[in-house]
């Protein structure tokens, strides 16, 4: 009989509680300094006032809970369906936006480009399993684009997605984000992309 995600194989249940007090404490240590290679499970254990062994029942290694911890601070994408792609690509980087003026997550997310190196596996699976299904949103929305005769048929989609977020990640990168508003700086990128790709 298969165990359910929501227990071990020791027979014990996971305690979501718990699970999210580690992610919590990985954003808090992070943002307070610690780097990602400097950490140990035992170190976060100790953060949340637990054993150690109760996260390594959760996480057999840091890189694991690393994983959970980036994809708690890129939440889910809603269904998008505004009545123009232009609303849509807004809408999704004010997502973007509010995500890189969270403190903690953009710096878990320089600590993550800082030591890439030391953790590519970790480094690779945040970008297949996180990013690139956010990338493949916005080229679905930049797809019916083309198709509704706003945006110029022949663009290449990939490369307009990464003009769309890259003011946004060099704002989080630099640490720049006071003047960063969701919906007004979604908006200006937007428009100002728009003027090299609409029909």
């Amino acid at each position: 009989m298969e165990t359910t995600s929501t227990e071990r194989t020791a027979g014990r249940r996971r305690d979501p509680q718990t699970d999210a007090a580690a992610i919590e404490a990985v954003l808090d240590l992070v943002s307070a300094g610690a780097t990602l290679s400097g950490l140990s499970l035992v170190t976060i254990a100790e953060h949340v006032g637990v054993s150690r062994n109760t996260l390594y029942r959760r996480w057999k290694t840091k890189e694991e809970l690393y994983l959970d911890v980036l994809n708690a601070v890129n939440r889910p994408l809603p269904e998008f369906g505004s009545p123009t792609p232009r609303e849509d690509l807004a809408a999704y980087l004010a997502i973007l936006i509010e995500r890189t003026l969270d403190r903690r997550a953009g710096s878990v997310l320089r600590a993550l480009q800082a030591e890439a190196q030391a953790f590519p596996e970790l480094h690779r699976r945040y970008f297949d399993e996180i990013i690139a299904p956010r990338r493949e949103t916005v080229y679905r929305i930049l797809r019916r684009g083309i198709a509704a005769g706003e945006i110029r048929p022949g663009i290449d989609i990939e490369f307009v997605g990464e003009l769309l977020v890259a003011p946004i990640l060099a704002r989080m990168a630099s640490g720049a984000i006071e003047k960063l508003d969701p919906e007004t700086t979604g908006h200006r990128i937007v428009e100002h992309v728009y003027r090299g790709i609409q029909a």
